[in-house]
């Protein structure tokens, strides 16, 4: 059994392969060949105003495959307002300023764990990935200018799987913290070559974007329909739950945009995901009228129409399916490689007796 931190993933998984790997996924998703559980989120308050914690689970595998994985997250999360904002936050409240998350591997036909897997740079990258996806299969095949939301680990996971998806012409960058944004775009020339520039609201970033994204953590609208050009695609990833209702994209935005995707509608039924929820109780949308990311990898689902059409992806929900279709290749990647700590499957296991 392996246990494999961030730095060890980070070794053997790509943008292109957590790509492909991905799209396979889908594709079997819609045929029926995979199963995934819709995540759960179980919550505590804890005695300081403002913070609970939060048990996170979900769950996926292929009929045809070797493996079955989850993925759980153990969190402390902050939802008071920065700045006049409502936000969420996951605080670093474990040992030395850490996080919990981790993703395990069982074999399906000997039923043993063969793989522990830190989840924090797979998170960002299946997150930013499945965005990507989105746009290799929605955007203007002449997409090259970005409108990025967000100066974080998440922001800059977009940027890089956007970046290999359509040749980025121009980069623009808002964040609220002028540091924060400044450093990201420099970041961005300094190691992807792109002409990046931090701009001083989320307007200038939107305006003229073939491609706006929205990686933030708010909790509130940043994304304003009125400033989004013709032809763009736009993606969003908060999501909320029953709990905390969280927007990045306003009315308008779905307003105006001639096609919807979701992660999963199912998910944004269930958990009330107000960028979809909203707009559909407002009568702005049909749920009939939004389809699954699934469903337009395998062609069942309509794709951009016009060059002027705007397209919105709203990746609104995380899936036990894209943990079951990239953890497992990163183990065997890893395996091969020599790389990870080996563990005593044997610790995992247990004898039944009377």
């Amino acid at each position: 059994m392996l246990l494999l931190d961030n730095d060890d993933v980070r070794k053997v998984l790509d943008v292109g392969s957590c790509l492909d790997a991905l799209e396979d996924a889908y594709r079997a998703q819609a045929a029926g060949r995979a199963v995934t559980r819709q995540r759960t989120q179980t919550y505590l308050p804890l005695a300081e105003p403002g913070l609970s914690y939060c048990l996170k689970t979900m769950e996926g595998a292929f009929l045809d495959g070797a493996y079955a994985t989850l993925r759980l997250t153990s969190d402390v999360v902050s939802e008071q307002p920065v700045n006049g904002v409502a936000r969420r936050e996951k605080l670093a409240r474990g040992p030395g300023g850490t996080y919990c998350g981790l993703i395990l591997v069982f074999s399906v036909e000997r039923l043993e764990p063969v793989a522990i897997l830190h989840d924090g740079y797979l998170q960002l990258f299946r997150v930013a990935c499945t965005s990507a996806l989105s746009a290799r299969l929605l955007a203007r095949p002449d997409a090259s200018t970005l409108g990025l939301l967000g100066s974080s680990g998440q922001a800059w996971a977009h940027l890089v799987a956007m970046n290999a998806v359509r040749r980025l012409s121009r980069v623009r960058v808002y964040s609220p913290n002028p540091e924060h944004r400044g450093i990201f775009a420099e970041r961005a020339r300094r190691e992807l070559g792109l002409k990046a520039e931090a701009v001083d609201s989320a307007r200038d970033a939107v305006s003229d974007a073939d491609l706006v994204v929205a990686a933030t953590n708010t909790s509130q609208p940043i994304v304003n329909g009125s400033w989004i050009a013709p032809g763009a695609h736009v993606v969003s990833i908060v999501s909320g739950d029953l709990k905390t209702q969280r927007r990045e994209l306003d009315d308008e935005t779905l307003r105006r945009a001639a096609l919807v995707i979701a992660h999963s509608k199912e998910a944004a039924r269930a958990q009330q995901h107000g960028d979809l929820w909203g707009p559909v109780s407002a009568g702005i949308l049909q749920w009939e009228q939004i389809y699954d990311l699934s469903e337009v990898v395998a062609g069942k689902a309509p794709g951009r129409a016009r060059a002027e059409d705007i397209t919105v992806f709203k990746n609104n929900v995380g899936m036990g399916l894209q943990f079951a279709a990239v953890a497992p290749r990163i183990y065997e990647l890893a395996r091969t490689a020599g790389i990870g700590r080996e563990l005593p499957a044997e610790w995992f296991l247990q004898h039944m007796k009377p």
